[in-house]
């Protein structure tokens, strides 16, 4: 049971600057339309610690590269590293996931426990394929509330490619607040 005013959820890094749009915003890059991005891009060097944002189980651990063209051109942008955590509320029960995106090093695999604020990787470095191929180097971080199907989750919400549910994402900002909010013990 955690101690009156301890977190239970916590940001993956101590200072960041979101750098994304608002959350659930639609979305432009390389003169195409991606769609709503559905999580917060943080604005980190190269080799930043990430580190869980509470207690759960990983279910996801791969590296998506991004992929150049013959001729060096991105052929593709993607995931680099990426982390996906089970994370279960201890008043309602429910399962929610937090997901890590652009990982130049993951330090945890499918299965392992984690605690809050444990270490699990690390920033990708900037056009490398660990990041994904993004000019920027940066942490995608974003909290869903759907069901989990053991596949990469995407980054954004595009009504044409139903790979997932918009209401089943939220501002993992806000939901971090209101989480430590209702899960505290007097």
């Amino acid at each position: 049971m955690p101690f009156r005013n301890t977190p239970v959820l916590n940001y993956p890094v101590g200072n960041f600057k979101n750098i994304s749009l608002p959350f659930d915003q639609p979305s432009s890059y390389d003169g195409r339309y991606w769609g709503v991005h559905l999580g917060i891009d943080l604005d980190i060097p190269e080799s930043t610690k990430i580190f869980s944002a509470g207690r759960g189980v990983v279910v996801y651990s791969k590296l998506h590269p991004g992929e150049f063209s013959p001729d060096g051109k991105i052929a593709q942008r993607n995931w680099g590293g990426i982390i996906v955590i089970a994370h279960k509320n201890p008043i309602d029960k429910k399962i929610f996931y937090s997901l890590y995106g652009h990982l130049g090093k993951r330090y945890v695999k499918k299965g392992d426990r984690v605690e809050l604020g444990e270490l699990i990787g690390a920033c990708g470095k900037a056009m490398s394929e660990s990041n994904g191929i993004w000019e920027q180097e940066h942490l995608h971080f974003a909290i869903y509330r759907g069901p989990f199907h053991g596949r990469v989750l995407p980054g954004y919400y595009n009504e044409q490619e139903k790979r997932t549910r918009r209401e089943d994402w939220t501002d993992p900002i806000e939901f971090i607040k209101g989480y430590n909010t209702s899960t505290r013990r007097e």
